[in-house]
């Protein structure tokens, strides 16, 4: 259960993601503290760069495509899964 402070944070966080100015900007994480910012107008790009294996995975991908925006900070880890 969360606690008041914890819901009041997750809250205003909520509402600073939801006044994002811009639909270009797209998220990743590799499972550390940090999820990484990258320019999602790249995306065909970024794909085909993964197809042709000229890289091994997203992020590098992102990377050879400079399409790196910056990164953001968390508290703790992010994790990065799949079902």
């Amino acid at each position: 259960m969360l606690t008041a402070a914890e819901k009041k944070w997750l809250a205003c966080l909520q509402e600073v993601l939801d006044a994002c100015p811009s639909k270009r900007l797209g998220f990743y994480t590799i499972g550390d503290q940090t999820v990484e910012v990258y320019d999602k107008r790249r995306d065909a790009k970024i794909d085909a760069v993964l197809e042709s294996r000229g890289a091994s995975d997203f992020g590098p991908a992102v990377s050879k495509c400079k399409a790196h925006l910056g990164s953001i900070s968390f508290p703790s880890q992010v994790h990065s899964t799949a079902a």
